[in-house]
């Protein structure tokens, strides 16, 4: 699915010659021939950013926490009322003879981010985009509503899923768990997109979860622009804010070379923004969750049941030229008034087709 956006402007205080001159952020872009973004072309309707801190901000900051009970903190300030920008540019190659891609990607959203659960060793986080759009005659549309990723945080993991490439992910044990928090991220249909392990730290005043290594499938930004590589590997840093969330990226783009071997071919760095919002209307996000919320669990239910009965798992993306992801939010509408065993029947066969075990 790809996400609508709009290009956005930066302002900056520095003299004119700095820019013929070239900044380090700028590397590569700062000619008068410097490629559009790509990503988002549309224009969002205004939003009121928040200026106070958010008290969940501050909760974290609170005396005589346990560092669990700190880091559990830090991830429930992830949820909220947002708007996201989403910013990515390859920053180098990595292999004689390709043409770094010079086109950076930019986009938006206005989302809405809330505690699905909030267990002792687990939070799950689920994001609903609810956006508006502003026409050239500057009327606002009504609101595009989605569900869109989800991210769980587990404490101390015993295994984690890793993706191999090729549509491939492995179940292994954790080596040492003792104060980590696994990340897992979750596609808009609720299938695995990857999982990572690190530690949240708070120091300084700044409370932050930096990840270790790990890859994922091409990103759905590329997936229309790139067929040279098909692994995306990097580390993550999620930092709190005041008023927000910064998630930042430092990746490389890896390919299977003649001897099947993974090489880096490219470097990249991202960051998306999350600031706090207020006085958008989330309503129509609301309401959809609540009028599907059933069958999601259900989904739900069914990709945990596969990843705990199998330590390998294939999936694909499309069966029969139907994409996954099509048929289950079809299936989220139209399944939304069934019984629990309809559901749950009905979610079984739609994504049986697209899972081969591998163990």
């Amino acid at each position: 699915m790809r996400i609508p956006g709009c290009c956005l402007l930066f302002v900056c205080c520095l003299p004119m010659a700095a820019f013929a001159e070239g900044y380090v952020f700028s590397y590569g872009f700062d000619g008068a021939d410097a490629p559009e973004p790509r990503g988002g072309t549309t224009r969002g309707a205004p939003v009121d950013m928040a200026a106070a801190p958010d008290p969940r901000f501050d909760a974290v900051r609170a005396a005589d926490l346990t560092a669990k009970q700190r880091d559990r903190r830090a991830i429930l300030a992830l949820a909220g009322e947002f708007k996201t920008t989403f910013e990515f540019v390859e920053t180098a190659t990595l292999v004689p003879d390709l043409a770094r891609d010079d086109q950076p990607y930019r986009s938006w959203a206005t989302e809405y981010v809330f505690v699905l659960e909030d267990s002792p060793d687990r939070i799950r986080l689920q994001h609903v985009l609810v956006m508006r759009f502003v026409d050239d005659d500057g009327d606002i549309s009504d609101p595009m509503v989605t569900k869109h990723w989800r991210q769980d945080w587990h404490w101390q993991p015993e295994r984690i899923w890793r993706y191999q490439g090729d549509r491939r992910w492995v179940s292994e044990p954790v080596d040492d768990p003792e104060g980590v928090w696994k990340q897992a991220v979750y596609q808009v249909d609720d299938a695995p997109r990857y999982e990572a392990l690190g530690r949240w730290q708070h120091e300084a005043g700044a409370s932050y979860w930096q990840s270790d290594s790990f890859a994922r499938p091409l990103p759905r930004r590329e997936h229309s622009v790139r067929d040279d590589y098909d692994i995306l590997a990097g580390r993550h840093r999620i930092t709190l804010t005041p008023t927000g969330w910064l998630h930042a990226q430092e990746n490389h783009k890896l390919r299977r070379d003649d001897n099947g071997d993974r090489q880096a071919i490219a470097a990249e760095t991202g960051l998306n923004r999350y600031q706090r919002i207020e006085g958008f209307d989330m309503t129509p996000g609301r309401e959809l969750w609540d009028r599907q919320s059933a069958v999601w669990a259900a989904i739900r239910a069914e990709w945990r049941r596969l990843q705990q009965q199998h330590e390998v798992l294939e999936i694909r993306r499309e069966v029969d030229g139907q994409s996954r992801f099509a048929r289950l939010f079809g299936l989220a509408e139209e399944i939304a008034e069934a019984d629990d065993e309809t559901i749950a029947r009905r979610v079984r066969d739609a994504i049986r087709p697209y899972i081969t075990p591998g163990d």
